[in-house]
């Protein structure tokens, strides 16, 4: 059998540290810390649960992570489970989850994001690149895309969003509050592509639209081609460069 070297098992070894000024607790399943926590970069077999400041060195995986007041990373953060944050949650890598994702409160990644599960923000949400995930997205608040946002289920957006690339997904729902003196809240520099239904209000599109039934309301103004498959509704006050176009459902 061959001998692992040094370096190898080292890097097999490597745990993540987690030092508090606070209480500190370890469990079979969890670590929870109150106060200030400093985590150093590594794996951890086990879920994270922060309630205070916290501070991440370096790349960290886990089975689950909880955070309660402010939590800042320095590089990439794999979680193998869960993510939920109330407060500030600033990570400057990239973020990979398996499970479900819930933001409330000011959330910065500074690169891509790729969730298996849902993701759901509320509060001001920046992503640094693409945001990929197989459930559902719902943001509400303040919301940068730098890259295309795209999921397996529904795109739901209530707020002001500015998406630097396409929106994908079965369907994407932009509405907007009429009580807004915003003219447009939703601006999307490239297409709106959906397998069922689309309907926006008070969207600016660079690219194009697609869905089976697109719904265009009031202040939104389109600069690409709409394909629709059934029904197409365009409100009186709604903009659009080019005439709307057909298309069957294999072109779609």
């Amino acid at each position: 059998m061959e001998k692992k070297s040094n370096e190898s098992i080292k890097e097999e070894e490597k745990r993540a540290m987690i030092s508090s000024a606070g209480d500190l607790m370890e469990f079979d399943e969890h670590i929870s810390v109150s106060g200030s926590a400093k985590i150093s970069g590594g794996k951890l077999d086990k879920t994270i649960r922060i309630s205070g400041s916290g501070g991440i060195n370096g790349d960290l995986e886990c089975n689950g992570l909880t955070s309660s007041g402010t939590l800042k990373g320095s590089g990439n953060l794999t979680v193998h489970g869960d993510v939920s944050s109330s407060g500030s949650f600033n990570i400057a890598g990239f973020l990979y989850g398996n499970g479900s994702v819930d933001f409330s409160g000011s959330t910065q990644i500074g690169n891509l994001i790729r969730v298996q599960g849902a993701l759901v923000a509320s509060g001001s949400f920046k992503a640094g690149h693409f945001v990929t995930v197989d459930e559902g997205i719902e943001l509400s608040g303040s919301s940068n895309i730098n890259g295309n946002l795209s999921a397996q289920k529904t795109i739901k957006i209530d707020g002001s969003t500015k998406i630097e690339g396409n929106a994908v997904g079965e369907n994407i729902l932009f509405g907007a509050s009429e009580g807004s003196r915003k003219k447009q809240h939703y601006r999307i520099h490239g297409s709106i592509l959906a397998k069922n239904t689309v309907d926006i209000t008070r969207t600016l599109v660079g690219g194009d639209i697609k869905g089976k039934d697109v719904t265009i309301g009031r202040g939104s103004e389109i600069y690409g081609n709409v394909y629709y498959v059934d029904k197409i509704e365009i409100d009186k006050k709604a903009k659009l460069a080019i005439e709307p176009v057909q298309i069957t459902l294999e072109e779609l």
